[in-house]
């Protein structure tokens, strides 16, 4: 229990959120009520829409017919599962998998897809009219988007939104904007190169630019070393289950062939997507620290937290620096702290979110934005 004098910035848990057409209720375990996931995959209509993945389904097991599935230990089945929904439900090109390089993090469609629509839901509590803006007068910033891009891939074809792609790696922001690019989406997507990885925002967004939300899916493991023991032992447990035992798309392990070795708990991935010191904990709380400085200048800060004991000291940081802030006068406090738990099954997630407005100054910022 925080004590009292950090609670000035309320927290809420949003579990329930408004959404076009009123108030839905979001249960964890489940995908987001817009998501077009829903809990299982139509794969003769994955196929129809990208006919790569045909060979990867299998219709039969121990020689009886079965549910159209495919190996989820399998990379390039993974792979194809993946292109194909992104194809089928969001138009991205087909070329999506070809530039994808073989060693970058492979992400689950339909978890990334959540995180969109959470954030589409916490901008319509914003709005003066309680719907879900969209169309380009909406900026977003996701925080080293990776050589996917797949949060501004999404909220582009969900949302129409404008999104600013900070990267680190170099390589990484090829592969973003090659992306970028056969989707027809340079006009809205603007890839940034990340020029030092203990500044998150300095450098990337411009002189007074402003910004409506930032997203982020950090980096999990404090090390190569965590990393690679943590591993070790999912893959041991994935063995004991069978390798080709059928598991939850966030659940999944996959194969780098490149380099002969498992690389990733998490659809493949490599350096900076993966690992970072400190792990999620301290990137996080660096971009909490920094948010202080745009607290003027963000309407939404947000982050993916893997683990819920790594949540728990994440949050306490923003409530001590919500103290800070009133007690010095230097800048806004932290008004509102949000919480969504989700995640499709045994995997789940929590998204915080903190903003610095009160709700009058939210619809004013949303009035003043433009927001349709």
């Amino acid at each position: 229990m925080l004590p009292k004098p950090y609670l000035r910035a309320r927290r809420v848990d949003f579990s329930s959120l408004s959404s076009i057409g009123g108030k839905q209720k979001q249960s964890r375990g489940k995908p987001h009520t817009r998501n077009s996931f829903t809990g299982t995959y139509d794969m003769d209509r994955l196929i129809a829409a990208y006919p790569s993945l045909e060979p990867f389904v299998k219709r039969t097991r121990m020689g009886e017919p079965c549910r159209p599935t495919i190996t989820y230990s399998d990379s390039d089945a993974c792979r194809a599962l993946n292109t194909a929904l992104l194809v089928a439900d969001y138009g991205v090109h087909p070329k999506y998998s070809e530039i994808l390089p073989l060693d970058a993090l492979l992400p689950p469609v339909p978890g990334r897809a959540d995180y969109v629509h959470h954030i589409a839901d916490l901008l319509a509590l914003s709005s003066p009219t309680n719907r879900i803006p969209t169309g380009p007068n909406i900026i977003g910033m996701d925080i080293g988007t990776g050589a996917s891009a797949i949060y501004p891939t999404l909220a582009t074809s969900l949302y129409k939104w404008k999104m600013i792609a900070s990267e680190i790696n170099t390589s990484s922001i090829g592969s973003a904007k090659q992306i970028i690019e056969a989707n027809g989406h340079t006009e809205l997507i603007n890839v940034r190169q990340q020029a030092s990885a203990k500044k998150i925002f300095d450098g990337v967004l411009r002189t007074t630019e402003k910004i409506d939300f930032a997203m982020c899916n950090p980096p999990f493991y404090p090390s190569l070393e965590a990393f690679q023991k943590e591993n070790a032992r999912k893959l041991k447990g994935l063995a004991k289950g069978g390798l080709n035992k059928i598991l939850p798309i966030d659940d999944i392990k996959q194969r780098n062939d490149v380099q002969g070795e498992i690389t990733s708990n998490n659809f493949g991935g490599s350096g900076s997507e993966l690992w970072c010191e400190g792990g999620e904990v301290a990137f996080v709380k660096r971009i909490i620290k920094e948010s202080k400085t745009y607290s003027d200048r963000c309407l939404w800060f947000s982050s993916l937290v893997s683990r819920k004991m790594n949540f728990k000291r994440i949050e306490g940081s923003l409530f001590v620096m919500g103290k800070s802030a009133s007690g010095n006068k230097q800048g806004r406090p932290v008004h509102e702290v949000k919480k969504i738990e989700f995640g499709t099954g045994h995997k789940s997630s929590t998204i915080l979110f903190w903003t610095y407005f009160d709700k009058d100054q939210r619809i004013d910022w949303a009035r003043m934005r433009g927001w349709d």
